[in-house]
């Protein structure tokens, strides 16, 4: 939240000169002031609560004993899919942190609802997900019976993608209850909406049947397509967080889709020109050469956000 806090830097540059020594800024203790700031405190204790009521949502919509399957069966699969759903609330928390506040208690206040709101949004996601990137395969029992860690791992990628479009939703100075309540859900759908149209034309992109390859526990082919999914989430995030504009958010959407295909394409003749992509992924199950795909997704999305945030 923004309101009084203790300041951040001490020295400011002016054309690259420093306004008081190096020296004494290294000496001084101006960020200790965090560490005491009341406020800071209670907000730390509600994001807490609120990781903590994540969890409790999580696991009442599962059809297992999450606890048991975490600790007990050392459930890899399902362990990957929880780590990616918090880090998921957390992305969202913070960004809700991030909004302006006249007031400590208006601050806690706003926290609290939106951060609900965020956990409730990103389980829907999360479902629909399941039903509209992973079509006609079953994800509980395929991580519960089968430990797949491909679908883990898309289903994983997909909440962080669909909490970057969230957090960029709830963020933000408010318009009023209603009207705050009302874009929230609008851009929601809209996001989820070009979340789900670039999972179809990535799986499109490839040569392989990546529903196929994921059933069949392909890792490699869950991170290429997860980590794909993550990058999209991230980059349509930015359009959202910019304005309301609905031709930006299509033209953002098309711009993102061009340049992430044209970064894939570069890796396939530049970087392993040797081999196809493709057939690394489907033929010889490299995990290492789809953690590389998705590392050059990444550096799409920076480099996007680079020049036109």
């Amino acid at each position: 939240m923004t309101f009084d806090r203790p300041v951040g830097k001490l020295a400011q540059t002016s054309y690259g000169t420093p306004m008081r020594p190096i020296f004494e800024e290294m000496i001084s203790f101006p960020g200790l002031g965090y560490l005491s700031h009341f406020p800071n405190l209670l907000f730390l204790a509600e994001v807490l609560a609120l990781l903590w009521l994540a969890k409790r949502a999580f696991g009442f919509f599962c059809p297992y004993d999450l606890e048991e399957q975490l600790v007990r069966h050392d459930n890899k699969a399902v362990t990957l899919n929880f780590v990616g759903y918090l880090a998921g609330v957390a992305l969202i928390v913070e960004g809700v942190l991030e909004s302006p506040s006249p007031s400590l208690a208006w601050g806690l206040i706003s926290v609290a609802i939106w951060g609900l709101v965020g956990i409730m949004l990103l389980l829907v996601a999360g479902r629909l997900n399941d039903r509209f990137i992973l079509r006609g395969i079953n994800a509980h029992q395929a991580m519960l019976k089968e430990g797949n860690l491909a679908v883990a791992v898309v289903e994983g990628a997909s909440y962080l993608g669909s909490a970057a479009l969230i957090r960029a939703i709830v963020m933000g100075e408010s318009l009023g209850w209603a009207m705050d309540l009302g874009l929230t859900l609008f851009y929601f759908v809209l996001g989820q909406l070009a979340f789900w149209l670039y999972a179809l034309l990535y799986q499109k992109l490839t040569s392989y049947d990546d529903l196929a390859e994921i059933a069949a526990g392909n890792a490699a082919a869950g991170l290429t397509l997860g980590a794909n999914l993550a990058a999209m989430g991230f980059l349509m995030a930015m359009p959202l967080k910019q304005s309301y504009s609905l031709p930006w958010f299509v033209a953002w959407f098309v711009l993102g889709n061009a340049t992430l295909a044209a970064f894939r394409w570069a890796m396939d003749r530049l970087v392993i020109s040797s081999e196809k992509l493709d057939q690394e992924i489907y033929r010889d199950k490299n995990w290492g050469v789809a953690i590389l795909e998705g590392a050059f997704s990444v550096s799409a999305v920076l480099i996007l956000q680079n020049l036109f945030g």
